[in-house]
């Protein structure tokens, strides 16, 4: 290095000083797991035209498989209405299909603890899933969850709230696993979440009339 010119050292000296600083976040990166790395909408693939038309047309868009969803829906409404009908604990029987029952059993400022029960009929057997969500309000876009206590053996995710104009796309990102039957828990799951965010967008659109 003593035979460089002065300029070309000072360069060489810095890049060694530097070189750790840049190459740190690539090293944080690679030693942080997948499930650690906060995603949101806007970082998620983009959407094609088609879905994008579909959206606006009201159909639901869901896509995954094996317990690991991503469901969309744009209902006419304000983020407002959007955000009271997610957060309406107690009443969630009352217009989501497969939900028995709901309720709040702890508030504490943006954190929250509910109960609920699920009913899944497959002639001629009726079966009961209770669970307790622990949920965390960033207000109004998203809604993190997590399951406490109950019958699966894991369930956490988020909603996420979105304005357009006149309309708000709610997203839903949940990874779920059942205690057991998995392949027909999953094929299940997925249609009663298909009929969930139908749900959702009928009630937000009655409730902002």
């Amino acid at each position: 290095m003593s035979l460089l010119p002065p300029r070309l050292r000072l360069v060489y000296l810095s890049a060694l000083v530097l070189l750790p600083v840049l190459l740190l976040p690539l090293k944080l990166l690679a030693e942080t797991p997948l499930s650690q790395v906060a995603r949101s909408p806007s970082q998620l693939v983009a959407l094609t035209s088609q879905e994008q038309a579909a959206l606006r047309q009201g159909r639901v868009l869901l896509s995954g498989d094996q317990g690991n969803y991503t469901a969309r829906v744009m209902a006419n409404g304000s983020v407002e209405t959007a955000w009271a009908v997610l957060t309406d604990y107690n009443n969630f029987a009352n217009f989501l299909p497969s939900v028995e029952s709901s309720q709040l059993l702890e508030s504490n400022g943006t954190q929250k603890t509910f109960e609920q029960v699920n009913v899944i009929r497959i002639f001629p057997i009726t079966h009961r899933e209770r669970i307790v969500i622990a949920a965390s309000e960033t207000y109004p876009t998203k809604i993190s969850f997590s399951m406490v206590e109950g019958d699966l053996e894991k369930l956490q995710g988020a909603w996420y709230v979105t304005g357009a104009g006149s309309q708000v796309m709610i997203t839903h990102q949940v990874i779920v696993e059942p205690a057991s039957n998995r392949s027909l828990f999953f094929n299940i799951y997925k249609d009663n979440l298909q009929k969930t965010m139908a749900a959702l967008k009928q009630e937000i659109e009655q409730r902002g009339r």
